[in-house]
């Protein structure tokens, strides 16, 4: 069975920081342990029922109640809002022995997640590999999703080339993996004039320790697909892309991509890849704007 965390010891920590910070989102939530194919799948649900349903899904090392703390109390308040825990990510969902990169296939597991509850179409956002997830998703299973919005990420053209990007971000201080240096390395995730890590130092902790604690080799099964102009290009009136302009993981090959494919999109200054983070409430209104039209 895939080791989600480093040691027990790890995993406690992480989980235990993971239920302060959803202390700190100033709603009511819900825990929902969704059964798949490849394990047990964690959702947080806030906001009234009778609402659109929104779909949020969170980075490739991060989990929802880091991803979303300083957005889910303004969304839930137009939205269903479901928040996914990512199978091998470092939340509380419990992937079993089927989940191996052989047999494991996202978009029937997000499928999976729908279905759960009961929902035929759904709105979709997410961040950084969750902006990628909700994207794919799109391509694969436009009938089920209304609209989709990518924050930080979506198209992908070479898996290898963004994994070196990222990792050449964290140099040279993730070959002496200190509190100090991890602090460094997340801080320089957003913009320079960003204070967010000032003002909310949790999520800051929350992110070194996932850092720390994280199997990145868990993710391993998420195959990333990499961009199809054509199928973009027949779920172009569902999306919807909203970038930083310090370019931190996202290229600006991307954003060339995303220009000439006509897609709609807006690039957002003096703000990093913590986009919702670093600037929370644009974010809701560039959302609720978009997903209302």
């Amino acid at each position: 069975m895939m080791k989600v965390f480093k040691s027990e010891q790890a995993r406690r920590k992480m989980l235990a920081s993971y239920d302060e910070l959803i202390a700190m989102w100033g709603v009511e939530t819900v825990s929902h342990e969704v059964p798949s194919k490849w394990g047990s799948t964690h959702c947080l649900t806030a906001g009234d029922k009778g609402n659109p349903p929104l779909v949020l899904l969170h980075g490739v090392g991060d989990n929802s109640a880091v991803m979303w703390a300083l957005n889910m109390k303004e969304l839930s308040k137009r939205y269903f809002c479901i928040a996914v825990d990512t199978l091998g990510g470092p939340g509380k969902s419990v992937p079993n022995e089927q989940y191996t990169k052989e047999s494991f296939r996202q978009t029937e597991w997000l499928s999976e997640v729908i279905d759960f509850f009961e929902l035929d179409q759904v709105y979709m956002a997410g961040v950084s590999n969750g902006a990628y997830m909700a994207y794919h998703y799109t391509t694969v299973h436009p009938e089920r999703i209304r609209k989709t919005m990518c924050l930080e990420g979506g198209i992908v053209t070479s898996p290898i080339k963004s994994m070196i990007s990222t990792l050449l971000l964290m140099f040279p201080e993730i070959l002496m993996p200190t509190e100090r240096n991890m602090h460094r390395i997340v801080r320089r995730l957003s913009a320079p004039q960003s204070d967010v890590f000032d003002r909310h130092p949790k999520l800051a902790n929350h992110l070194v320790l996932m850092m720390k604690s994280h199997n990145q080799g868990a993710m391993f099964p998420h195959k990333v697909e990499t961009y199809d102009e054509a199928k973009g290009a027949a779920v172009k009136d569902k999306l919807f892309f909203l970038l930083g302009d310090q370019y931190r993981i996202v290229s600006k090959r991307t954003v060339d991509l995303i220009r000439r494919g006509q897609y709609a999109y807006r690039i957002m200054e003096h703000t990093g890849h913590g986009i919702n983070h670093e600037r929370p409430r644009e974010v809701h209104e560039e959302m609720f704007r978009f997903l209302a039209e």
